[in-house]
């Protein structure tokens, strides 16, 4: 299947900044925030973050959010 881009580029940013987190527009489908974990084994697991409507209407910034932990991508500390 060939791109409808003619100069398609993708950018992947890693931060250990949430702050940001709230310059990221996810209302924009080209716009996506994953989460890499490890599984048991050490291999990566990505995950798409999806935000609802429900949490934007929180009025809360996706920082605070992902803090939180509303957002997913936490690691759950033992």
């Amino acid at each position: 299947m060939k791109s409808m881009y003619l100069n398609e580029k993708h950018v992947f940013l890693t931060t250990h900044n949430p702050l940001v987190l709230d310059g990221l527009n996810l209302a924009n489908d080209d716009i996506r925030l994953f989460a890499v974990d490890r599984d048991k084994d050490g291999f990566a697991q990505i995950q798409r973050i999806m935000v609802s409507q429900n949490l934007i209407d929180t009025g809360l910034p996706l920082s605070r959010l992902w803090i939180s932990g509303r957002l997913g991508g936490v690691p759950e500390l033992l």
